[in-house]
């Protein structure tokens, strides 16, 4: 498959991905308005789409499949190791919330 199939294919998925990276960018901006956890997330977000973005650049450009699997791999593990963080920081959030409801109710 060439180049500019697959670039053409991560351009579509990434124009496609507007409803993920927009409240994402929103979220971010929106600074210490939100929770850590959804910080985290959209920063996860931001980063897939990005590494994304940057991998159909370097498809474009007349580079090797093995010089451009680099960045994807280390997108893709940047990625989902801030979802992974986020994840956590979700679970701290809630026990933390039900341990502040169950001391309103004693």
């Amino acid at each position: 498959m060439s180049h500019g199939v697959l670039a053409l294919g991560v351009a579509v998925l990434c124009v496609s991905g507007n409803v993920w990276y927009l409240p994402a960018c929103i979220d971010l901006r929106a600074g210490q308005d939100r929770p850590r956890s959804r910080r985290l997330a959209a920063a996860a977000v931001l980063t897939g789409w990005g590494s994304a973005v940057l991998t159909m650049l370097l498809l474009l450009t007349p580079v090797t499949l093995p010089a451009a699997a680099p960045v994807a791999v280390a997108g893709t593990t940047t990625t989902v190791s801030l979802a992974v963080r986020a994840r956590l920081r979700r679970g701290q959030e809630q026990r933390e919330e039900e341990a502040r409801w169950a001391a309103l109710f004693r």
